[in-house]
């Protein structure tokens, strides 16, 4: 029975310490000044997680601060804000990740791009999900130049750097500058560049010329040509949405315009918010994805 009970007691132990709180903060900083954010957070089946509404407030507080802190203009990018839980029940963990991307979070000096500003506020990590471990990756072609403080781990292959607590990180009075990497020509290099410039000619030339005999000899479009779905060829894609919206029944997810158009994400989203300030469609968020439904039609719309 003693012994039952010691196992019982050690698997206990050893399943609380498995699930003991762990915070990482992953940063991706971008060449365009931007930051996408990815928060780890590792606790109890039975701990409080942070609710949609809460983790929006936390960010939306935190940017402001440090707006105030750096007079530096800031914004959090509304489409990519997520968040998601799994639960491990073998091991009775709770894994909540929590996305977003900082506009403007570094700067771009003389080609260079700086940052470390914004977390030298001294409650920064408090205002998130308190301290824990800290990895940044820097974009491609792009080298560090100056560092503060060092690193526990820097991995130029990766382009990461990670510190194992963030109060670490603070100490040190953040201050991280990237430089982009020349490009330098080896021995016999230019001799590559040559042979790949007259293949392009070629190439360049051969489109022309083709595209010249095609213009010349394609049949000319009827008047008022229209596709075979019937939408005209004059329609612009705001009119094919509100078309597409109206055939289907006026509801679709937002992934499957982009999907029928063969748009990009964020030319997809561009055009909805376009639409939706013109009062023809609304919006609103269902998980990841975000729900369309036509308002009023193409007819009735300035």
């Amino acid at each position: 029975m003693i012994a039952v009970l010691a196992v019982l007691l050690l698997l206990f132990s050893l399943n609380k310490a498995y699930c003991q709180d762990y915070v990482e903060y992953r940063i991706q900083i971008n060449s365009d000044n931007s930051a996408s954010w990815t928060i780890i957070q590792v606790s109890d089946i039975n701990a409080t997680v942070d609710s949609w509404e809460g983790f929006q407030q936390r960010i939306f507080t935190l940017v402001d601060a440090a707006v105030n802190e750096t007079n530096r203009e800031m914004a959090i990018e509304p489409e990519t804000i997520q968040m998601e839980t799994v639960i491990a029940w073998e091991t009775q963990a709770r894994t909540t990740e929590f996305r977003f991307k900082w506009l403007h979070f570094s700067a771009t000096e003389n080609g260079k791009i700086i940052f470390g500003d914004v977390l030298r506020m001294q409650s920064f990590f408090t205002l998130l999900y308190g301290d824990g471990a800290l990895q940044i990756t820097y974009p491609a072609g792009y080298s560090v130049l100056s560092l503060s403080p060092k690193p526990d781990n820097q991995d130029a292959d990766s382009r990461t750097l990670e510190w194992y607590r963030t109060q670490d990180f603070l100490n040190g009075k953040p201050s991280i500058t990237l430089t982009s990497n020349p490009q330098t020509l080896s021995e016999g290099g230019w001799q590559q560049y040559a042979i790949l410039g007259s293949i392009l000619a070629i190439v360049a030339l051969s489109s022309f010329f083709g595209f010249f005999i095609y213009r010349r000899h394609r049949p000319k479009a009827a008047a008022g040509m229209t596709s075979p779905a019937g939408e005209s060829m004059m329609d612009s894609d705001e009119d094919k949405v509100i078309k597409f919206l109206r055939s289907i029944g006026g509801s679709i997810h937002q992934s499957d315009i982009t999907e029928q158009f063969g748009f990009s994400k964020a030319k997809t989203s561009q055009l909805l918010a376009s639409l939706e300030k013109k009062g023809a469609v609304a919006r609103y968020k269902k998980g990841r994805d975000k729900i369309v439904t036509l308002i009023q039609t193409a007819g009735d719309r300035s």
